[in-house]
């Protein structure tokens, strides 16, 4: 070790930056490179290095290197108990001077006779370091720098801040001279040296400038050496060759040096509070702050009493029985039938030949009776429906155009006499809540609860029911009444058990190609054979029906609700359906006629195949939507992946996968378009509206737009707005506007009354999408402005001037609508839009009151609740 030198004020050290306004650090030890602005601190920081503890306990005779830590250990010693704490054993007066080489590497207890008795007892060397190490008059001289004396004191009350730091580096000083190579009279000696406990230290702000890397010589805290000793051994840590030193010393010098640290940033608290509501924030903007650039808090309240009364909030009440409050409606009154402005659409709509008989009416009234309380039953059996309103409700069941009843119940062999009372309650019920007239819709949805309670009791009775083709029927049939009827309560119940109907398909093997039977008609088939064989193939393929109408309402729920789609793509294994004109045969020979001229049908391919092969997409009319319902599975796994990403810190790492995975899906439904353009020549609107209805999904965020438009409250709103505000300046929002338009577009040429169930949904879908852009869009403080006069129709046929609005953001974004005088709505004009859409809806049905399906009531009050909030 060296002398102390002096240090030039412009001299930038290497262990600590100086600040320019920090006071100049004269001293610096020549060992560690060290600086000090005061002398005191570099003597006792020289301790450190030479383990010198120049005060001894006249009491004890133990050693400090400082003098406060001698005052105090004194204190501790009391008048009673002073010959207690006196030593028996010899000690030595203080620490060795200097230890050699091999016990100061491997942190030991070395003696002032060299050799010592570790390096005779290994047969080793027993070298000291060079004569460069401090001693004594080495450490005068650097107190003799401002005319110290030996005996320089400081005051105690100076370092009391770190005196627990002191007594922890004693403590490992004292461990470490305890291996198992130290001398044993050492290690007695080390067990039987202990201290008092001392007062508790007094704080002073001012005088914490203690340097660390002073020696510190108190005994353990009782409670500190107790965990120390006992959870974790310092010799397990810090002996032997287990911590070398060096790079990886791990020795309790800690540098607590606080000169070292600007502490002016503590001032202002003198002049103000440091939690002060008014202090400025240098944070980011919060989410509450961000929202309100774009609009007041009363708008978000305004949006989320909005959502408490429509279908997407349902709060369950547990003094109410919703099944029997519905009871009363089973007791149909028939003057408001005849009374009804509507009642002439049941009349003349025949399906099937075959009327219902009053064996098949008191069937059905026995199951309502069972489920009904006992307050009810004669009401209820002295008014229920009669014979002709139940047979006109099950003709306009089969022959409604929007319930589609045709594709998957076969009407040249449907038989109401042959129904279970479960189901034929719930096709009455089904026909009944599609009519205009609300007290049958009323008669319908209590229907519905009836079958819903007999069929539970039908599963307990018997245990095969769940493979019966009636009773899958029949619980798929009321998952659709629920889901679509606009009553919150119907529409959770429906979500809930349509897992029961999806588990009874799979354990059944329904969704695997090796569970159906390929059967075909020959030349040979005639008579009683060929019809038994036609009765197979119906069963077989009102069996295959049923579940891709399940897999079909599995996908228009999910994109609906915005919920996980429970049927995986992948597991769609099983057979497309045949082909429509051979389904609607009426007869077994013309099903045999119409069998064997088309030879295509012996290897129908399975909506995978599809997926797989765009080439089925002409040749099978029931591909398309096949397809379009297997890709949304994809869809909704790279909104999860959107979704868990934009909330993730490491974004970037992921907007590969994601930019990748929306070129493919883009890519799989601009090839369908193509594969399939000739089918969309004369398919269905639907398909139009589905596949509008995904790339909106695949653009847009929609569970996050329900979020800011306050389906779950105000709070959400605001946390639901920062993601949003990121998306509306991409092309992709731009391309999400697009379909919607076009949505809209198909949505205003379906028949009268279809804009219902899931188109009804799929209109409220591109209305929020056109709402939440221009209301994010204000919210934008840097938005750009736009110099083009071109207005883009979005609801118009696609055209250059669209793709430069998603490309290149250029161009005024209208809707036409389908008004008659064709005016061209801005979309910033929201309260313009949504009126337009809301006309839209009810102009599709008939402009009676009550006469729209309470799904669209409940949108329509919505939609108007939104325009409300926002003008």
């Amino acid at each position: 070790m060296g002398e102390p030198v002096r240090v030039p004020a412009t001299t930038t050290l290497t262990t600590t930056p100086i600040a320019p306004d920090q006071a100049q650090r004269l001293f610096q030890c020549s060992t560690c490179k060290r600086s000090f602005t005061r002398v005191d601190h570099l003597t006792r920081h020289v301790r450190s290095h030479t383990r010198h503890k120049p005060y001894v306990c006249q009491v004890c005779t133990k050693g400090f290197a400082r003098v406060d830590l001698l005052k105090r250990h004194v204190a501790g010693h009391s008048a009673e108990n002073a010959n207690k704490n006196k030593r028996s054993t010899t000690v030595r007066a203080s620490r060795v001077i200097q230890a050699c080489e091999a016990c100061s590497q491997n942190h030991l207890r070395c003696e002032d006779e060299k050799p010592c008795s570790r390096c005779r007892k290994k047969s080793i060397e027993c070298r000291v370091a060079t004569p460069s190490a401090f001693d004594e008059t080495e450490v005068n001289a650097a107190q003799d720098l401002l005319g110290l004396s030996s005996s320089f004191t400081t005051p105690a009350d100076a370092h009391d801040t770190i005196e627990g730091l002191a007594l922890l580096n004693e403590s490992h000083d004292d461990a470490i001279g305890t291996s198992n190579d130290a001398p044993s009279s050492d290690r007695s000696e080390q067990e039987h040296d202990s201290g008092a406990i001392m007062p508790p230290p007094s704080y002073s702000h001012d005088d914490f400038t203690y340097d660390s890397t002073m020696d510190m010589e108190d005994p353990l805290d009782p409670l500190l050496s107790s965990y120390l000793r006992n959870v974790l051994p310092i010799e397990s840590v810090f002996s032997g060759h287990a911590s070398p030193k060096g790079p990886m010393d791990t020795h309790l010098h800690w540098d607590m040096d606080l000169n070292d640290l600007d502490l002016r940033l503590l001032d202002q608290y003198n002049v103000q509070a440091p939690f002060n509501p008014t202090t400025p924030s240098t944070d980011n903007p919060s989410a509450d702050q961000q929202i309100s650039a774009s609009e007041s808090s009363d708008e978000v309240v305004v949006r989320a009493e909005a959502f408490k009364n429509s279908v997407w909030r349902y709060l369950p009440q547990s003094n109410r029985d919703f099944a029997a409050a519905e009871q009363p409606n089973l007791a149909y009154a028939e003057t408001a039938r005849v009374g009804s402005p509507h009642g002439a659409q049941l009349i003349s709509r025949r399906a099937t030949q075959e009327r219902m008989q009053q064996t098949t009416r008191d069937k059905l009234l026995t199951l309502v009776i069972k489920t009904t309380t006992p307050a009810n039953m004669a009401r209820i059996a002295s008014s229920f429906p009669n014979i002709e309103l139940l047979d006109s409700l099950i003709q306009f069941f089969l022959t409604s155009p929007f319930l589609d009843a045709q594709s998957w119940f076969h009407l040249p062999t449907f038989s109401p006499s042959k129904l279970r009372p479960e189901l034929l309650a719930c096709v009455i019920a089904a026909g009944a809540i599609s009519t205009p007239d609300v007290p049958l819709r009323k008669l319908g949805f209590a229907l519905q609860e009836a079958s819903r309670a007999g069929q539970a009791s039908a599963f307990e009775e018997d245990n095969s029911a769940i493979r019966s083709l009636q009773h899958l029927q029949n619980v798929l049939l009321q998952l659709d009444i629920g889901m679509w009827s606009g009553i919150s309560r119907k529409m959770e119940i429906s979500e809930s058990f349509l897992q029961p109907l999806v588990t009874m398909l799979r354990r059944g093997g329904r969704f695997r190609r090796s569970s159906w039977k390929n059967i075909v008609p020959t030349h040979e088939d005639k008579g009683v054979t060929l019809e038994e064989k036609w009765k197979k193939w119906v069963n077989e393929e009102l069996f295959l029906r049923l579940v891709h109408h399940a897999f079909e309402h599995d996908r228009q729920s999910s994109m609906a609700l915005s919920k996980p789609p429970l049927i995986s793509y992948s597991e769609m294994q099983l057979p497309l359906p045949c082909p429509d004109s051979i389904w609607h045969a009426v007869s077994a020979e013309s099903w045999k006629g119409k069998m064997l001229s088309n030879p295509s049908i012996r290897s129908r391919p399975s909506p995978t195949d599809c997926l797989l092969d765009l080439s089925h997409l002409n040749q099978h009319e029931h591909a398309s939507p096949s397809f379009l319902y297997m890709v949304w599975g994809m869809i909704w796994e790279y909104r999860q992946m959107a979704a868990v990403a934009g909330k993730s810190h490491i974004q970037p790492n992921n907007s590969l996968i994601l930019s990748s995975r929306h070129q493919e899906l883009t890519k799989y439904l601009e090839d369908f378009q193509v594969s399939s353009s000739t089918v969309f020549q004369s398919s269905k609107k639907a398909t139009h509206v589905v596949l509008q209805l995904l790339l909106l999904h695949l653009n847009a965020p929609l569970e996050d737009m329900q979020l800011f438009a306050g389906v779950e409250g105000a709070e959400e709103a605001r946390r639901a707005y920062p993601a949003l505000k990121d998306w509306v300046i991409t092309s992709a929002a731009r391309q999400a506007l697009l379909h919607a338009g076009q949505l809209l577009r198909i949505a205003g040429e379906l028949s009268p009354g279809a804009l219902r169930n899931f188109n009804a949904i799929a209109v409220y879908h591109a209305s929020l999408i056109l709402w939440a852009y221009v209301l994010l869009k204000r919210g934008i403080a840097n938005n750009r402005r736009d110099t083009s006069s071109v207005v883009v129709c979005l609801d118009g046929e696609e055209s250059l001037d669209s793709r430069r609005f998603v490309t290149l953001d250029q161009g005024i974004p209208a809707i036409r609508g389908r008004a008659a005088s064709g005016a061209v709505i801005p979309i910033s004009d929201t309260d313009g839009i949504l009126q337009t859409l809301v006309a839209m809806l009810k102009n599709n049905h008939d402009s009676l009151e009550g006469s729209c399906p309470p799904l669209v009531d409940n949108l329509i009050q919505l939609m108007e609740s939104l325009r409300s909030a926002t003008k």
